[in-house]
């Protein structure tokens, strides 16, 4: 089976930067756990993508684009976590 090898390199930090910053502006709207839904979709498309050969380098955008999305996203919902106790 073929797996696909991730690093830290092959984020494409653009994409991870400019999603977080989405992500930021993206709680002020919806909730954390929209948010994380969301990037979770995405990271997992990105991963189904990233298997073939031809779409590496789409799949790895998705991958940097989920995580980025991540970024803000866990903080607010253990702070979203916390206050509700």
């Amino acid at each position: 089976m073929h797996t696909l090898d991730l690093d830290a390199r092959d984020l494409r930090y653009f994409w991870l930067v400019a999603a977080a910053l989405t992500g930021v502006a993206a709680l002020f709207a919806t909730s954390a756990l929209n948010v994380l839904g969301c990037a979770s979709v995405i990271v997992f498309c990105g991963l189904a993508a990233g298997y073939t050969a031809r779409h590496r380098n789409s799949g790895l955008i998705l991958i940097s684009i989920g995580i980025g999305l991540m970024v803000p996203g866990w903080p607010a919902l253990v702070l979203q976590g916390v206050n509700s106790l």
